[in-house]
């Protein structure tokens, strides 16, 4: 799905109606429509009492259209409009509609000391998806207020005061939303983690934009949903064998920090590949032949941590690298024996670098340009600005990340929620799934056993990064729901793995 920007969607919208032959006023009644749709399934069946607040533009005549719908399923709504000389045609259309049926419209002031029934839920519309400019200082006392209110808050596509795709200022004035009901696509902005404060949970809502229009536009950011992954996943042949599915070897481990590869080893047989081989210190081998005994077991020479890695990689149709490996000079060094030795190598196979992988490539940034075109980095946040170096917001990390992908010619996967797979083409992909309960010790080295096991099932590797990163993502939304999010574990993660791949690429028994 593309995140389009506000002029684009703007287009867009304007040749749905020329192509479906509908007018404006029909687009924003299926806007409101939707939203009142999901009102409805968050405050069920009970009377609820609803405070409007609604700018001038069509979001404020989304949340005008939307007010009339509430009134007429049974609810109280209060209309609070924001005073302007210049109304656009539909939010006057929009008016009428409620003063037709005896609704008040009452007008917003900024100055005046807000007082609501702790009872009501707060819909804000002020400003939509156009806004291009941050909030006017007379908005400040009047947001402040709203955002100190008790009551819980649903934001229309975006909440008000927050830019759709610009960089915002570091404290931006603007509505702290519960909910946030994105209309057609997320907003940019909507998926950064600095603004994780003012969106709350996102949804979704279709309200039938042409499709075939849509792909016509030029974006670099897109949000990866399950039809688009369901696409990705190919079917099993009957004929196919352990080799059909690929070997993988995971190298890694340190006396202590061996439950990292074993995490790996079964995220990556849970995931499908053929083969799976640790390669371990000598003090992992006895943990990793009974935690995981359908793994093979390769070992340093040494006992405690990897000195040397003396692996055949061309024997192997995809390779991770770096879980609980540890940063040491002899890890370092053997990593960086490891990449120059990859200089004059042919048949590379394709390459994850997670965790002390990258802390090590962090200190040695000379062999960066030896990393293997389209290999994989898999950092959380603080692992990419050890790589990278710090960054003003979240705008100018993705910018950073771009162009050391682009330079490089390498793939990236910012861990976090709505996981950001920055691709060597300059596109980037955000992830749709995933929960709070995931921020746990070994869920990285989950997610690189994932990935490395499509890897080794012959998957593109911008293609294994896409799909790793939402089968992680959905099994451990899965794992949430049976457990709790607050008691999932990195091995819950893995259970999870074959319901989801159930949901995203069914398999059914044939019989005669």
């Amino acid at each position: 799905m593309k995140i389009l920007s506000p002029t684009a969607t703007y287009e867009l919208e304007r040749q749905t109606i020329d192509r479906q032959k509908i007018t404006e006023r029909d687009l924003m009644e299926r806007a409101a429509r939707a939203i009142f749709q999901k009102t409805q399934q968050l405050v069920g069946e009970c009377r609820s009492n609803f405070i409007l607040f609604c700018g001038p533009g069509n979001n404020g005549g989304d949340g005008l259209t939307l007010a009339l719908l509430l009134f007429q399923a049974g609810h109280t709504v209060q209309i609070r409009l924001s005073e302007h000389d210049r109304y656009t045609q539909q939010n006057k259309y929009s008016q009428k509609a409620l003063r037709d049926h005896g609704i008040s419209i009452l007008p917003i002031k900024l100055d005046e000391t807000l007082s609501l029934p702790r009872e009501s839920i707060i819909i804000d519309s002020l400003f939509g998806n156009g806004l291009k400019r941050p909030l006017s200082d007379q908005w400040s006392g009047f947001i402040h207020q709203i955002n100190n209110l008790p009551n819980p808050i649903l934001s229309i596509d975006i909440p008000s005061g927050l830019s759709a795709q610009n960089g915002n200022a570091p404290k931006v004035n603007a509505v702290h939303a519960t909910y946030t009901f994105c209309i057609s696509f997320p907003k940019l902005n909507v998926l950064l983690p600095e603004n994780a404060v003012l969106c709350g949970n996102i949804s979704i809502l279709d309200i039938g934009l042409d499709k075939a229009v849509w792909e016509t536009f030029d974006s670099t950011y897109h949000y990866t949903c399950r039809t688009s992954i369901m696409q990705i996943p190919r079917p099993l042949h009957k004929f196919a064998h352990k080799g059909t599915f690929g070997h993988v070897l995971l190298a890694g481990g340190s006396y202590g920090s061996i439950g990292a590869i074993s995490l790996s080893c079964h995220a990556a047989q849970r995931t499908g590949c053929g083969i799976v081989t640790a390669y371990v210190p000598c003090c992992g081998h006895d943990i990793l032949q009974i935690s995981c005994p359908e793994a093979l077991v390769q070992t340093d020479n040494t006992m405690k941590s990897i000195h040397t890695f003396s692996f055949k990689h061309n024997s192997y149709e995809a390779i991770a690298i770096g879980m609980g490996l540890g940063t040491q000079q002899s890890q370092s060094d053997a990593f960086f024996n490891f990449i120059t030795s990859l200089e004059n190598s042919d048949l590379i196979p394709p390459i994850i670098f997670d965790a002390d992988a990258i802390n090590i490539l962090a200190k040695r940034p000379e062999i960066h340009h030896l990393l293997p075109p389209q290999s994989i980095l898999t950092p959380h946040p603080k692992e990419l600005k050890r790589l990278l170096g710090s960054w003003s917001d979240d705008h100018q990390k993705l910018e950073m990340a771009r162009n050391w992908c682009a330079k490089y010619k390498q793939i990236m996967v910012i861990k976090g929620a709505h996981s950001a797979i920055v691709l060597s083409d300059g596109n980037i992909h955000f992830n749709s799934n995933g929960n709070p309960g995931m921020a746990t010790a070994g869920s990285g080295d989950v997610l690189s056993g994932i990935i490395a096991s499509l890897l080794a099932q012959r998957y593109a590797p911008h293609e294994a990064a896409i799909l790793g990163v939402y089968l992680h993502g959905l099994a451990g939304d899965l794992a949430a729901l049976q457990r709790h999010p607050r008691s999932v574990i990195a091995s819950d993660i893995t259970d999870h793995i074959a319901e989801a791949w159930k949901q995203i690429s069914p398999y059914q028994l044939t019989s005669l």
